[in-house]
């Protein structure tokens, strides 16, 4: 694939998951052209609560890009506090031989860290680029950008929640039922007693549920803030206590506070929408050269609200399933593309599936005041526990939260025998 008949391939989206798209490709399939476009122009700031797990670490582990999480601060803990004030703190950077340790990564930097990484990998970025459409071409799409209307061999949707890309496939996004809404912002928390600088912090407020908030620490006592919660919950909030995701950030505040939390010179504050995995959304659609990974394809974490590992290990897979069929001698591009991008995605359901049910049933459970109680005290009795909760919220999980179901479906027993 050289020259003129080189396979192109158009990467949307500059966050995370497509700049990490692009530059495994360049890797896996180094004879492509790749082309990554974005709407924008970096640096742009990005809703996000900034948190990398060690799942996204692993990721950028991966793609031989670990030296630029280095600038950033590196929390060593992982709190989360339930109804009756109980707290469980897994203490990294190693718990029960997992690897806890995180990072807090503003978007507005991180983003264009990694937007020059695909850069330097190869890939041709033209930023302040828009996809305005897209339908096919007999085996390819032909896409038309704000500035030309060209054709490629795969079109990867990386473009977001509100992704162009996949209304152009036809694919609906997630029901209200299965998206989540957050607000951030960024200020400065002070504790005379915790360790702030050191935890990311998860709260489940007894009082809102299933609202829950987070503390994400960064440096000289800064903090990234916010709340999430499903958006059908947001909307019995206003309709019968006139309460706006506004009020309920406020509340949280509040909340931190009377647990002698200082909070002050909150500043930029913004919201953003979250369709996580319970909606199972297509990545790929019949008879199209293309496919959805990242927040387009709605894999955020039902439980954390995490999207960022999920969007990169995607993408990866997707580079590394093509490279392999490339090794092996098998054609996937033309009319044997939708054979494989079918294969990527039903690995990824294999690799990923069971965790992400599993993040959705914890998430359910902690919508109840009883069993958000339960969980978290179940939690706090056991390291064990703790250390899989934590890799539930920031990697993938899934061996033993079963486990702790089962623990909290064994302690509230007693209290129905009464």
């Amino acid at each position: 694939m050289t020259g003129d008949h080189a396979l192109k391939v158009l990467v949307v989206g500059g966050g995370p998951a497509g700049a990490a798209t692009a530059i495994a490709l360049r890797r896996e399939v180094p004879d492509a052209h790749v082309t990554l476009v974005d709407k924008a122009t970096f640096p742009r700031d990005k809703t996000c609560g900034d948190g990398l797990g060690p799942g996204a670490r692993r990721v950028l582990d991966g793609l031989g890009l670990t030296e630029l999480l280095e600038p950033f601060h590196m929390p060593m803990s992982v709190a989360i506090s339930g109804p009756g004030g109980v707290e469980a703190l897994a203490r990294g950077p190693l718990m029960e031989g997992r690897d806890l340790a995180g990072h807090v990564t503003p978007r507005l930097v991180l983003d264009d860290l990694l937007l020059n990484a695909a850069r330097d990998a190869g890939a041709e970025v033209r930023e302040g680029v828009a996809v305005e459409g897209m339908t096919p071409a007999g085996t390819r799409e032909r896409v038309t950008l704000s500035t030309a209307e060209e054709t490629f061999d795969l079109v990867v949707g990386a473009d977001g929640a509100y992704s162009t890309v996949r209304r152009a496939l036809g694919v609906e996004r997630p029901s209200m039922r299965h998206t989540h809404i957050a607000m951030r912002a960024y200020g400065r928390v002070t504790h005379p007693d915790k360790p702030v600088s050191d935890t990311l912090r998860f709260d489940f407020l007894e009082s809102l549920l299933p609202v829950y908030g987070w503390v994400f620490p960064l440096p000289d006592d800064g903090a990234n803030i916010g709340v999430g919660l499903p958006v059908n919950h947001l909307k019995r909030q206003t309709a019968r206590h006139g309460r706006k995701l506004r009020d309920l950030f406020d509340l949280y505040v509040e909340d931190l506070e009377r647990r002698g939390f200082s909070v002050s010179g909150l500043e930029r504050v913004a919201t953003h929408q979250l369709p996580h995995a319970a909606a199972r959304t297509p990545m790929t659609a019949r008879g199209r050269a293309a496919v959805l990974v990242g927040d387009a394809a709605a894999t955020i974490n039902p439980l954390s609200g995490e999207g960022i590992f999920y969007g990169m290990a995607a993408g990866v897979q997707l580079a590394e399933h093509l490279g392999g069929l490339d090794r092996s001698g098998v054609a996937w591009t033309g009319a044997g593309l939708p054979r494989a991008l079918a294969g990527f995605e039903q690995a990824h359901r294999r690799r990923f599936g069971r965790h992400y049910r599993e993040c959705y049933l914890a998430q359910q459970l902690m919508r109840s005041k009883t069993w958000a109680g339960i969980a978290t005290r179940a939690v706090a009795a056991s390291d064990e526990a703790m250390a899989h909760v934590a890799l539930m919220l920031f990697d993938e999980q899934s061996a033993g939260s079963r486990g702790l179901l089962r623990l909290a479906a064994h302690s509230v027993r007693p209290l129905l025998r009464r």
